[in-house]
């Protein structure tokens, strides 16, 4: 009989029901219930116990028709989210890395498999989907299963189950979403997703990621109704919001299963420094995945009682500054005294380090001191000054000491391995930021293992592993406690051994092996093996072992065989993995690795991506590594809890281990803060592009309302209108909405002092920077904005009474001009005297107004008024930030006002009362969460739509669009109105997957401007080529190669690139198609010119025509708004030598020679120049494009798309590409597939047609 208990995780809405069995163990089920008020934007959810039925239910239905499929037996969480599935719901299933979620989607291919309808798994790297695809064949069997990848592509038509990775899934829903899907010849679709009932999308949390999060956000949103979505992901903070956000997108039903209580195979977090590996938090069971998890921090994991003390909740306690505190963690959490204690002894030798340097000053100042006394004059004065170090020369003193005391706390890699073998923590990974790192690492070991027989062995470390042998041993003698190794040697038993001894028995354990055997020209001989088990960490079956493996592979692939250094690392045990390596050197690696023939693999953090790699421990070994602006920052907790996740095998190992590594610059304090910090929720990075533009208006026949309903359907518009809900149900309340009206106000006083600090630390030309200064640190000042916002009160209300007794004076003079006295006499006199004195009354009245006024002018909050304006108008990222914090702020004039500042002014006093006193009356009202969600809803970016249109008129102007009726107005007015059809043309750009799939549509001739939206740049040119003709700036424009050419229209212009393109050959085509793809790449000997310069003649002249389209594209682009990302046109030339060169048939070494770039990169440099002619040569012949008054078809010879031939010339260039190494080695054995139709005899009708 279980006795559950209902608890809830406060960070999501989910409660957890967990029983506790007699033997202790506890079951954990989860359901989902809302954190808010029902909406019709939120699913109302059922009750507690309703819910444990349902659940319930799943798991009964999972386990009676999925568990026979496994040999293994399956979690409760795993049985539901197989019986949600049959239930034809959407799954989201969050767990551990490592924790087994694949198995739900091998449950969803299972389910599409036994109805006979098809089923589809991505992934978002290419090697993942190779080993998916060779797992699933086994599973399900080889023709059932296929694999498209862009370059390769499998029994793709014939399968029923596709493994393909994320882009190419999403290229289909795309295309496959019109109203009907484009065939081949034999009337196949390879597009037609109607009969696909499932789609697993594996690392669903790559959503989040900048650049390819878009991505996974289009593939939900233009998925078919019928399909449903079954999202894998490691634990995310939003996952809820992300399962109701599907909901509304699909329409159907999306349920979330979080994996519950510990992982499977649970984790210890060590801390590795020079003394020893210690546990990191004082709890050693407690971390993110342990046996404790965070000890009921943020509901995770299981809370140890307290003796004796009550924990006081501050969960609803405000600070100072009116936010919360953070919650505290729990003991167990804090870090491990024992760490604690080293680093306090050394800050104690910083400290004793820096008083000697003191001491050393003073000395110095005291003998200046007494030579000055004795007469000495000038030096001894000077040295009487710089005698004693000033505070500042302390600091860095004290962390120039401190850096050096840190580095020496760093572990050496050999002794770490060393460590990690006596305690049994091998097979680990090593992540290391940096490729050459991981080579640098993998080689260290090997020279530290083979010692003196390495010629090249490092002084330093040679050095190291002899020095203090003897003293070594002398304190060995001292300690009580000792073990005995195999040798007979005895050593402490406790936790640690210091480096120190570690290296004295290093050195001995070399002297040992002086006396076998070893062949140095041959490392692969069999009389080397000994020596190489002895030294190394495999035993002497898994040395020969390696050796085949390594022999057999140089032999079958000669020109890329593993060098005599690569090849004793392996035979050592330890290797490197690396974005930089060949596909197939990375392939060898995985395979040693995961039949435990490589003990240590140094590898970067792709590794952590999904690849199957488990290892027992994972080793980090920096906690810091560069951004994308090139700074270095610390690791997000997210990527920390993947790479940690590695460890742990399941089945093999009862617990898995991760190291993390004392660094120069972070000890242990930052490791446990990465570890325990939140991690951070997915946020949208969807975006509009040329061929979803495309896509969705034909979904729509030709109609925008389709494309608009779908592109409002991001998550990020979703998010954005959950919060504007919340916040306008919040702001009914008369006292929220106060607070958020003076948040907004202080936030907009917030940027405007950082723009202006900004403009003063660039000494800005455009301003007066002591002004500035001044006007800063009044704003910063907070009663020096108190006294000057009550100042301009008072000159307000001055200039209001000037003004009102000025007007009581004039109309007092209109009342006497108007109403003169009737009879002469006195009442006229005094009646003129009294306009006399009013008339030098209202002047001097005049006077004291404009003196009014102008002191109000020269107020500060006038200027900072017109500064704040003034850097609103400009449109650089200081006004666009400025301008957005004032837009929030909801002002009724679309201008600052110098009295709005009082308000703002006043706001940024009492924004934190106002905060206490909202929590205080309203406890329904959450103030932080309500300032949080409202900053961020206003963060939201709602233009996508916008691009959309943008995007759109693009498209118009350069043909890939056409009115279904035009009636002679303003096609590019009220185009959201309008009804379209996509041309050829479009359906072209349609069907390339380029970041600016329109450009590299123009690049190959196959449209232009038709619309003549770039005549103002023809004008421009033909006024500059007209300048230069005049000034005779090229002396002979024949000869000159690259000269001036005088600008054509645009369809002369494009027709004139297609003569150039029909010139080259296949190789060159394929060099000139790299410029397109491959993006600024390693080589940095050459410039741009230099490598310009050593191209075909015929390569430079189609290069040339292309920059004259290019610019044209931009500049219509600009017209139209484009977003900057959308609208990236970036060439570059770096790589179209190296290219042509592959593609005319050099050797690998050549190649290499050539690029200069490591062997991985330029496997995806040619490899992306190798996609991209594929596209080009696989786009469909489309000769008609137009129709005249009659209706008849008409072949329009300018329009035609991508020539035949130049076609052709990309589908050779293709084949001649993809050749050994380029062509990725594959686990399993490949069909032979044609990489292109036969489509000579269309051509040729084609060709005969348009002449």
């Amino acid at each position: 009989m279980k006795e559950w208990k209902l608890t809830r995780r406060p960070w999501c809405r989910v409660f957890l029901l967990t029983s506790v069995v007699a033997n202790g163990v506890m079951d954990c089920l989860s359901f989902p219930l809302s954190r808010y008020p029902a909406t019709k934007e939120t699913p109302v959810y059922s009750t507690a116990a309703d819910d444990l039925t349902q659940v319930s239910s799943s798991i009964e239905i999972g386990r009676s028709q999925l568990e026979q499929y496994f040999d293994f037996p399956l979690d409760d969480w795993q049985l539901q989210a197989g019986g949600e599935i049959l239930k034809g719901n959407n799954v989201i299933v969050c767990a551990h890395t490592g924790s087994g979620k694949t198995v739900c989607g091998e449950m969803a291919l299972h389910v599409a498999y036994d109805k006979d309808l098809d089923g589809i798994y991505t992934t978002p790297l290419k090697a993942l989907s190779n080993q998916k695809f060779a797992e699933l064949r086994q599973r399900f069997g080889t023709k059932n299963v296929g694999l498209s990848t862009g370059d390769v592509s499998i029994n793709r038509q014939d399968a029923r189950l596709t493994v393909m990775t994320t882009e190419v899934y999403r290229n289909i829903a795309w295309r496959s979403s019109g109203p009907s899907p484009r065939e081949d010849d034999e009337g196949k679709s390879s597009n037609d997703l109607r009969k696909n009932a499932m789609v697993v999308l594996d690392e669903f949390h790559y959503m989040g990621l900048p650049g390819r999060g878009g991505v996974w956000e289009e593939c939900i949103i233009t998925s078919p109704p019928h399909t449903q979505i079954i999202g894998l992901s490691a634990t995310l903070p939003n996952a809820m919001q992300l399962a109701e956000w599907i909901e509304g997108v699909t329409g159907r039903k999306t349920v979330l299963i979080e994996a519950p209580g510990a992982r499977p195979v649970p984790l210890n977090y060590l801390f590795a420094t020079r003394e020893g590996l210690y546990p990191l938090f004082r709890n050693p069971e407690a971390g993110p995945g342990s046996p404790l998890g965070l000890l009921g921090y943020r509901g995770d994991g299981t809370p140890l009682e307290t003796k004796g003390k009550k924990a006081k909740s501050k969960s609803s306690d405000l600070d100072d500054d009116g936010g919360h505190f953070d919650e505290k963690l729990p003991k167990g959490l804090t870090t491990n005294p024992a760490l604690e204690a080293l680093a306090q002894r050394r800050m104690q030798r910083v400290t004793r380090a820096l008083e000697r340097q003191r001491e050393k000053q003073n000395k110095v100042f005291d003998d200046f001191d007494d030579w000055d006394f004795k007469g000495g004059r000038g030096r001894g004065r000077r040295s009487f000054k710089s005698g004693r170090m000033s505070n500042r020369e302390e600091r860095r003193e004290r962390d120039r000491i401190l850096k050096q005391e840190m580095r020496k706390s760093v572990p050496s890699l050999p002794v770490l391995l060393q460590r990690l073998r006596e305690k049994d923590l091998l097979p680990a990974i090593f992540f290391i930021f940096s490729r050459a790192g991981c080579d640098q690492a993998a080689n260290t070991v090997r020279s530290a293992f083979k010692g003196p027989r390495d010629p090249t062995r490092d002084v330093g470390v040679a050095e190291e592993l002899d020095r203090k042998s003897v003293k070594a041993k002398m304190r060995k003698s001292k300690r009580g406690g000792r073990f005995e190794d195999g040798n007979g040697r005895t050593f402490r038993s406790g936790d640690n051994v210091d480096e120190d001894t570690f290296m004295s028995l290093m050195g001995e354990k070399q002297e040992s092996l002086s006396n076998i055997d070893y062949i140095p020209d041959s490392p692969l001989s069999s009389e080397n093996w000994k020596f190489y088990s002895a030294a190394g960490l495999l035993e002497y079956e898994e040395v020969k072992s390696v050796a085949g493996r390594v022999g057999h592979f140089n032999a079958e692939n000669s020109e890329i065989s593993f060098t005599d250094e690569v090849v004793e690392q392996f035979l050592f045990g330890v290797g490197s993995h690396h974005a930089g390596m060949l596909p197939a050197h990375k392939a060898f690696v995985e395979t040693l690795f995961r039949t435990n023939l490589i003990k240590a693999c140094f590898a970067t953090e792709t590794l952590a991506a999904g690849i199957n790699m488990p290892a027992r421990t994972t080793v980090v070994c920096a906690m810091a590594k560069r951004n994308g602006s090139g700074s270095m920052s610390l690791l997000e907790t997210s990527n920390m809890l993947q790479m940690a996740g590695r460890a742990g095998r399941r089945g093999m190992d009862s617990s898995g281990t991760c190291v993390i590594v004392a660094t120069p610059f972070e000890s242990h304090d930052i490791a446990a803060k990465i570890l325990t910090d939140p991690i951070k929720p997915i946020t949208s990075q969807f975006r509009p592009s040329y061929a979803l533009a495309v896509n969705l208006i034909s979904r729509g026949q030709g109609k925008l309302d389709v494309a608009k309903q779908l592109v409002s359907k991001s998550f990020a518009m979703w998010e954005k209108q959950q919060m504007e809900n919340r916040i306008n149900a919040a702001t009914e309340k008369e006292a929220a909405a106060d607070v958020l009206r003076a948040a907004s106000e202080e936030k907009f006083l917030s940027a405007l002092i950082d723009v202006l600090r900004r403009k003063i630390s660039i000494s800005s030309a455009d301003y007066d920077i002591a002004y500035l200064t001044f006007l800063a640190d009044l704003l910063t000042n907070r009663e020096l904005l108190k006294k000057s916002s009550k100042e301009f009160e008072g000159a307000i209300l001055s200039v209001e009474l000037e003004k009102t007794t000025l007007g009581c004076l004039k109309l007092e003079l209109k009342d006497i001009t108007t109403n003169p006295a009737q009879d002469a006499g006195e009442l006229v006199e005094l009646q003129k005297n009294d306009q006399v004195f009013l008339l030098e009354q209202i002047e001097d009245q005049s006077k004291r107004l404009t003196q009014a006024e102008k002191k109000l002018r020269k107020h500060p909050f006038s200027s900072i008024a017109d500064i704040a304006n003034r850097l609103m108008d400009t449109n650089d990222n200081d006004g666009r930030s400025l301008t957005s914090a004032f837009e929030a702020m909801d002002p009724t004039d679309p201008s600052l006002q110098a009295e709005d500042l009082v308000s703002i002014a006043k706001s940024s006093i009492v924004i934190k009362r106002k905060l206490r006193k909202l929590a205080a009356s309203d406890p329904d009202v959450d103030p932080e969460l309500l300032l949080v969600e409202a900053e961020k809803a206003s963060g939201i970016d709602d233009g996508t739509w916008d691009d959309m249109l943008a995007i759109t008129k693009v498209l118009l102007a350069y043909g890939c669009l056409e009115p279904k009726e035009n009636d002679g107005a303003d096609v590019f007015e009220n185009i959201e109105s309008q009804e379209f059809e996509v041309t050829p043309a479009g359906m072209d750009v349609g069907m390339l997957s380029f970041e600016n799939s329109l450009w590299g549509f123009v690049a190959m001739g196959g449209t232009w401007d038709v619309m003549g939206k770039s005549s103002k740049y023809d004008e421009l040119h033909s006024a500059m080529n007209a300048f230069e003709d005049d000034f005779d700036f090229y002396d002979d424009k024949e000869t000159n190669q690259v000269g001036s050419r005088e600008k054509s229209p645009p369809h002369l212009e494009a027709e004139e690139l297609v003569n150039h393109l029909l010139d080259l050959s296949p190789s060159e085509m394929a060099g000139y198609v790299s410029c397109l793809v491959t993006g600024d790449t390693a080589r940095t000997s050459l410039s741009s010119m230099d490598v310009f310069q050593r191209l075909s003649p015929r390569q430079q002249r189609s290069i040339q025509v292309l920059l004259d389209s290019t610019d044209r594209l931009i500049d219509v682009q600009r017209q139209f708004g484009v977003d900057a990302r959308t609208s990236n046109c970036q060439f570059d030339v770096t790589n179209c030598e190296v290219v042509t060169a592959w593609t005319e048939g050099c050797t690998w070494n050549e190649a290499l020679e050539m690029s200069g770039a490591a062997p991985g990169d330029l496997i995806r440099i040619i490899g992306r120049a190798m996609d991209a002619v594929r596209q080009f040569g696989s786009l469909k012949f489309n000769p008609l494009r137009r129709k005249d008054a009659t209706g008849e078809a008409i072949v329009d010879p300018f329009s035609r798309g991508i020539h035949p031939d130049i076609r052709r010339r990309c589908r050779d260039a293709a084949k001649a590409m993809n050749r050994y190494p380029v062509k990725d080695p594959l686990p399993f054995e490949a069909e032979e597939e044609g990489m292109f139709e036969d489509e000579d005899e269309e051509l040729d009708a084609a060709t005969n047609a348009i002449e």
